[in-house]
């Protein structure tokens, strides 16, 4: 097959997004198949430079166009983009239903494609939440009786790709269940689990701990992601300070938008992994942290459950419930063997990337067909 993937980030963008359509680009790639990819970029880099790929096999054309801060300009630029790139492909695959999914609709339409669409979370919450039009959760959003006229039409947009597009892709169950709430059939969704890129490296915690210049006596406690409302670190924060009153060896380290690098230099060091979140589609963080055999505790949110087994190979706790969150932080302080358990027991099995590769390229086949 000939694919098109439209994407809003890409490597050295930071973001899951960027993560998996460089992952899977290479991957379609291993597995014959002609790729493009289509990217905003705050940066424009030679033209010998946008052949991309980690391994000489594994070669794509990669095509960057350059951010606006006036967005119609940056959605027509990425609507030419893919009308001029897209004439002789077989299937277009856009990885949001907004800032790149938008103008590859208009462009499918035009040009007669078939289309996929990933839908990683709802963009119309986001932006409400981080213009401060609303303090509703995921959720509750979906059920309001009225959206902000801006809002509004983020909505109409989805919906009206989500309607277009031949096929949906969710990273989660929960995810499909918000966007058959939006009205989309249920039946053109398909559920695949992401997979996660790791750094391939032998260094153990004690190394980790030491390049980092983490005493030997203290009990790291990890958490990280964008600093957005939704995330939790304030309440966090707050429960830390309480803790290290009576627990002074205790110690929180919170990374916002961190190279991936140094993320996972302190995940290996962590002794524990927090996220105390109000949304998550389907987080590839989460993930990460279990193939490290970190001990994590998480909200019993989205798609959290998906990943994490309260008691298994993780902690659930509700959402910026202080008591709760404080109690199972202290319950994995002091119970070493619990702990022991929870690395020991990972249950990633349907996170495997040649699983996720396969599934993918079953369904873009389907819908190129």
């Amino acid at each position: 097959m000939k694919i098109l993937i439209c994407t809003g980030i890409f490597p050295p963008d930071v973001g899951g997004p960027a993560t998996y359509s460089k992952i899977l680009a290479e991957e379609l790639v291993k597995h014959g198949h002609a790729v493009k990819v289509i990217t905003y970029a705050g940066r424009i880099y030679p033209p010998s430079l946008e052949r991309r790929g980690t391994l000489g096999e594994a070669d794509f054309e990669l095509i960057r166009i350059q951010r606006s801060r006036f967005k119609p300009l940056h959605y027509f630029r990425f609507y030419r983009t893919v009308l001029k790139h897209g004439r002789d492909v077989d299937v277009i695959y856009a990885q949001g239903p907004v800032s790149e999914g938008y103008p590859a609709c208009l462009a499918a339409k035009k040009l007669n494609k078939p289309l996929a669409v990933k839908i990683t979370g709802d963009y119309s919450w986001e932006q409400a939440m981080g213009r401060g039009l609303t303090d509703e959760l995921i959720d509750a959003f979906q059920n309001l009786s009225f959206y902000p006229p801006r809002i509004q039409r983020m909505r109409r947009i989805q919906k009206l790709v989500c309607d277009y597009a031949n096929i949906i892709i969710t990273p989660s169950e929960y995810l499909k269940k918000v966007v058959s709430g939006w009205g989309v059939d249920p039946g053109k969704i398909r559920v695949i689990y992401n997979s996660v890129e790791m750094p391939e490296s032998i260094i153990t915690n004690q190394e980790s701990r030491q390049k980092l210049g983490i005493p030997k006596d203290k009990f790291l406690i990890v958490s990280s992601g964008r600093n957005v409302p939704w995330k939790g670190f304030e309440l966090l924060k707050e429960v830390m300070a309480e803790l290290q009153k009576d627990h002074p060896e205790m110690m929180l380290k919170i990374l916002h938008d961190a190279p991936r690098g140094l993320l996972h230099e302190y995940i290996r060091a962590a002794d524990l992994y927090v996220l105390n979140t109000g949304y998550e589609g389907l987080s590839n963080t989460l993930v990460e942290v279990l193939r490290h055999r970190i001990p994590v505790i998480t909200t019993n949110v989205g798609g959290n459950p998906e990943i994490i087994r309260d008691g298994e190979n993780g902690l659930l706790v509700e959402y910026n419930n202080i008591e709760q969150l404080k109690d199972a932080i202290l319950r994995l302080y002091s119970d070493k063997e619990l702990r022991n358990k929870l690395r020991n027991s990972s249950g990633l099995e349907k996170f495997d990337l040649a699983q996720m590769i396969s599934k993918t390229e079953e369904v873009l086949k389907q819908c190129a067909s």
